[in-house]
């Protein structure tokens, strides 16, 4: 997670017809990105793209026959019918000479909303949870034949696996709030998992966000269906706006709290797996276990449940597939274990979302917890850094704090990480530290037993090889003593 830059895509956007026979991707090595041009390809379209940074996802996207270059530069335009864009690349060299020349410039989800065109799009938005429960919900339908077309903003396994091609008129999606761009989107079924304080670069206060999610829920369909986590007030709050304002639709609450329609019951989580009982609106139960410590993930799974349901399937089938999910890239992923030390990485960058997955290290744990974290996003950590600082210290024992990562948009505050270190243990963390250094001392500290986590939006992904490595070269070492 990068900075961007403050503003609307939906204001002054481009509002003719987009031509997509040659489309130009700028940023097309990001999650999202890299999956909607691989659609586009896939269906006959000459997709091209760029990116600052050669890639796997760029590799993937070459042997789907997208024409990919390394770097910015205007000339990568040439021929384009159109130049797609996110607001973090809004001001490249390809988006302002593509302003220059008249060539239409149009942001992903403008792309996404012509790509649901006839078909009946389900999109998954909410401030976590986003990509968990859209890639949920598009296996549970492939398990069960429904063959939709899928855009997850993350990896199932390989480089550009978040997206498919599907036969069927569904499509699932992944709707961005984070610069208010799935205001582009007019959904039949919208999923909002919650909703709190995020994005501090782009939105003034919590009055704002909640707006936002307001203003997505109007554009839903005629006499669809808004389905809303019962468990998180403002997402509650937004529901009971849009329900007043659209008396026409369909809202169905999922969640734990007694007022939940879809309800998840008797939640428990033991060694790598966390269960739980789904009680349906018409009473029927369901058993729903998945091979996750992280019970968060079981409230996306009874989202993505209650769309199923919705979309017309039997509760048995979809709990039964969607035991079957094997998660998402980065959402609290086993590594590997190596001489008793289990490695995860995870994503989480938001105070919310580090508690959450640290509580469910510790259900492993049977020693310690390490954490390499990232702050990602110069905004986020001034706005959160104490809150974030404050959860490390309370829910890890170890924590070695690496550099903000992020790009600072001209004009913007810098941020340094001080607010996270003042809430932290002394000893408990080293700054800075490039991966061969974290991975001494997790090697040199580390015992059975014990949980290390790399966590953070941005390349501390990486770490966990070295890591490994550290602790396989302590166990080559020990065995030749």
């Amino acid at each position: 997670m990068t900075d961007t830059i403050t503003g609307n895509p939906t204001i002054e956007a481009y509002d003719g017809p987009i031509d997509l026979s040659r489309p130009h991707f700028v940023g097309v090595g990001g999650c999202a990105m890299s999956g909607l041009a691989r659609l586009l390809a896939e269906m006959g379209h000459q997709v091209t793209g760029s990116d600052l940074h050669d890639s796997a996802a760029l590799a993937a996207l070459r042997t789907a026959g997208v024409r990919v270059q390394v770097g910015h530069d205007a000339v990568y335009i040439e021929g384009a019918s159109c130049v797609v864009y996110t607001t973090v690349a809004q001001n490249a060299p390809e988006v302002r000479a593509a302003r220059v020349a008249g060539i239409p410039v149009v942001h992903r989800a403008q792309v996404l909303d012509r790509l649901a065109a006839g078909r009946r799009l389900v999109a998954v938005s909410g401030s976590h949870g986003k990509s968990t429960t859209t890639g949920m919900l598009a296996h549970i339908l492939r398990t069960l034949g429904q063959d939709p077309t899928y855009l997850i903003g993350a990896d199932l396994n390989g480089p550009s696996s978040g997206a498919h091609l599907g036969a069927s008129r569904l499509l699932v999606a992944e709707a961005d709030e984070s610069d208010r761009s799935f205001h582009f989107l007019a959904p039949s079924i919208a999923v909002i998992t919650n909703v709190t304080d995020d994005h501090p670069e782009n939105f003034t206060d919590h009055a704002d966000v909640l707006r936002a999610y307001v203003g997505f829920g109007a554009r839903i369909a005629p006499h669809g269906f808004l389905i809303v986590n019962a468990d998180c007030v403002g997402a509650t709050v937004a529901a009971d706006v849009i329900a007043a304002e659209r008396p026409d639709l369909t809202v169905l609450r999922y969640g734990r709290d007694r007022a939940a329609d879809v309800r998840l019951l008797d939640v428990h989580a033991e060694g790598w797996s966390a269960s739980g009982s789904v009680r349906m609106p018409n009473g029927v139960v369901v058993g729903v276990t998945l091979p996750r410590p992280a019970t968060h993930h079981l409230d996306n799974a009874v989202a993505a449940v209650a769309c199923a349901v919705a979309l017309g399937l039997d509760p048995a089938d979809v709990a039964g597939a969607a035991c079957t999910f094997g998660g998402v890239r980065r959402r609290f992923e086993h590594i590997d274990t190596r001489s008793g030390v289990t490695v995860i990485d995870s994503y989480a960058d938001h105070p919310n979302e580090i508690a959450a997955d640290l509580d469910a290290a510790r259900t492993l744990a049977r020693g310690r917890v390490f954490v390499v974290f990232q702050p990602s996003g110069h905004a986020r950590v001034l706005a959160f850094g104490n809150r974030i600082g404050g959860v490390l210290a309370e829910k890890a024992d170890y924590v070695l704090l690496l550099d903000v990562h992020g790009t600072v948009p001209e004009g913007r505050p810098i941020a340094d990480g001080t607010a996270i270190l003042g809430r932290l243990r002394d000893g408990d963390y080293c700054l800075p530290l490039g991966p061969d250094h974290a991975a001494r001392i997790v090697g040199r500290m580390a015992g059975r037993g014990d949980v290390v986590l790399t966590m953070g939006t941005g390349d501390v992904t990486g770490y966990g090889p070295a890591i490994l490595d550290a602790l396989s070269s302590r166990s080559e070492v020990a065995l030749s003593a």
